[in-house]
């Protein structure tokens, strides 16, 4: 985590569409990320095709049953001098997944 949190830009956004949710600067991030956002910890991340040029990964969380992961995200990632400037979190996983060529559940 500290690997990852070292990379995000200090003027990064963070948006989740289509919820209504835009996040600027890394102190807002993470306070999102270790509170509401703490109910993707555990979750698993896939890399995938580019999306429009950008770095992007299949997220997956913790099915409640305990069988495997679910697809919750598809993550993409804005890149500037070698950090993130923007992650952006796309939840129509039943559409993206598959363009993307991502499983629809992962093993545990």
């Amino acid at each position: 985590m500290d690997a990852l949190t070292s990379l995000i830009r200090e003027d990064a956004t963070q948006s989740m569409p289509p919820y209504d949710l835009w996040l600027s600067g890394r102190d807002d991030i993470f306070t999102w990320w270790f509170g509401p956002g703490i109910e993707c910890s555990g979750s698993r991340v896939i890399p995938t095709v580019a999306a429009n040029g950008s770095p992007a990964f299949g997220q997956y969380k913790p099915s409640p049953t305990g069988d495997g992961y679910e697809p919750w995200a598809l993550q993409v990632l804005e890149l500037s001098d070698g950090r993130i400037a923007e992650l952006t979190f796309f939840l129509d996983t039943a559409t993206l997944f598959p363009l993307f060529g991502l499983p629809d559940h992962l093993d545990g």
